[in-house]
């Protein structure tokens, strides 16, 4: 059996574990190009007066977070499983 310093048995962990946890970090990190267009929107503090055109803007801006949550809150669940499963794996 390896082991640790400590003598604590290590988990056995495939690259194919690995790979599946980097590919849902990734589908995380890709809304970092996408989020910023929604703080921008929040924060400005000289919109213009043109109701229509902030409807149009908070429309857009309400479709993009939802899109935005719901694959979020997908991505949190897959990840928390694969995290799971890499601390139940068997130990060599």
């Amino acid at each position: 059996m390896v082991q640790t310093e400590n003598k604590q048995p290590i988990k056995e962990i495939s690259h194919q574990d690995i790979y599946s946890l980097y590919d849902s970090w990734e589908q995380l990190q890709s809304w970092q190009e996408v989020l910023p267009v929604l703080e921008t929107f929040f924060k400005d503090e000289n919109r213009p007066i043109n109701k229509q055109q902030i409807a149009r803007k908070y429309y857009a801006c309400s479709q993009i977070f939802t899109v935005f949550y719901v694959d979020f809150s997908q991505s949190m669940q897959k990840m928390e499983k694969q995290l799971l499963e890499l601390r139940s794996k068997k130990k060599l």
